[in-house]
């Protein structure tokens, strides 16, 4: 089956249920996830997988591993800092909706199109290279970041608050969305895609950070909802530049 004009790997039988049954349970003994995540994170690969086969599985495999071993990376810090996960890093369906739904929606629809829809591709890859971003610059960028500033007025203030950024932060943002854009340009053999898809985890990311400046702010969204807002943001960002270019 061709899909960007290469060919799409059949269904791998009961592979794919075996190891999605085996990485579910692993996590949540390790208590990267609740019960209620990792069901929600069962149906969103599903989604990924039925769209993207195993590419695309490999990608939210990125994202949950980094995402995860961010978020534990100097928890106690964290923690007297006041900017740990919640709930100890343990994510719920909640957090894996926010961050993989428009990914798992997309995957779902590009197979219920029988694959035939091109754009499909780059913007669920871009969502997930939002969300990766997003969460390394935020859990990572608040341990390292040496100064801080609101990205609309550009003053200054306390990392980890809403709309706060920081210069090693969004080198950690690039950095997650460059782990998402390498596996698709050498997984499509198209270096052009892979740019399409850093730049729309970039773009989603900051986003993210306008969104939390105003809409985050002023109570009207919350972080949940701005992750959901900003993957949605990066994957139309790249669905557009796909059909242009």
């Amino acid at each position: 089956m061709s899909f960007i004009g290469i060919e799409v790997e059949p269904y791998a039988g009961w592979g794919f249920p075996v190891l999605l049954a085996v990485a579910v349970l692993l996590s949540i003994r390790a208590k990267a996830i609740s019960w209620s995540g990792g069901l929600a994170g069962a149906l969103i690969a599903t989604g990924i997988y039925l769209g993207g086969r195993w590419l695309g599985i490999g990608l939210l495999g990125l994202f949950f591993i980094s995402g995860s071993l961010a978020t534990r990376w100097q928890r106690s810090r964290k923690e007297a800092m006041g900017v740990a996960q919640e709930a100890g890093g343990r994510r719920s369906w909640v957090n894996a909706a926010a961050n993989g739904g428009v990914a798992a929606v997309l995957g779902g629809m590009a197979w219920g199109m029988d694959l035939t829809v091109p754009l499909a591709y780059p913007m669920m890859a871009a969502a997930i290279s939002s969300a990766t971003s997003d969460t390394l610059s935020s859990e990572l960028g608040t341990l390292y970041g040496r100064s801080y500033r609101n990205i609309l007025t550009w003053q200054s203030g306390p990392g980890g608050a809403d709309g706060m950024i920081s210069r090693e932060g969004t080198l950690f943002g690039l950095g997650g969305a460059m782990l998402i854009a390498l596996p698709v340009g050498l997984g499509m053999q198209s270096w052009p895609l892979a740019l399409i898809v850093a730049l729309a985890g970039i773009v989603g990311n900051w986003s993210d950070s306008l969104l939390g400046a105003t809409l985050q702010r002023r109570g009207v969204l919350n972080n949940h909802t701005v992750n959901f807002w900003s993957t949605l943001i990066a994957a139309l960002f790249a669905g557009l530049t796909y059909a242009v270019f």
